[in-house]
């Protein structure tokens, strides 16, 4: 994770009302919607990283915001690395003991890896393109 992607991260959910839990995304009523759906107003982790950096881009970032959120988890060997994290990422984020403050806190606890080459950004404003095969 670069800087970059890691404060635009936290400009997404910089404030209590654009964090969701139990959906990826939520629109102004509290209904459940895609994360890149123009009506979403609030997002979980998860449903924020795929909504600032695209699919791919996020199940890269899964196993670092994973490991530094929910800490190093057991899982099937067989299982993907990256959906795994970002099961735990979604488990951290719905657990009601968590709370806005800590998402916050543990995603700016996140260390960045100093000279690590940054990805093409996207503009702040504008949402990555629906990939093909990208779950709904």
């Amino acid at each position: 994770m670069t800087q970059d992607e890691k404060d635009r991260l936290l400009d997404l959910l910089d404030n209590e009302a654009k964090w969701c839990r139990e959906a990826d995304a939520r629109d102004d009523q509290g209904n459940p919607v895609h994360y890149g759906d123009e009506a979403a107003v609030a997002w979980d982790i998860v449903g924020g990283m795929c909504r600032l950096f695209g699919w791919d881009r996020s199940c890269e970032l899964f196993v670092v915001v994973a490991g530094n959120v929910a800490g190093a988890r057991p899982g099937d060997p067989d299982q993907d690395q990256g959906m795994r994290a970002m099961a735990a990422v979604q488990d951290f984020n719905d657990d009601p003991d968590t709370t806005y403050e800590s998402v916050i806190t543990k995603l700016r606890d996140i260390p960045i890896p100093q000279g690590s080459p940054s990805p093409a950004a996207l503009p702040p404003d504008e949402p990555p393109a629906v990939e093909q095969g990208m779950p709904q």
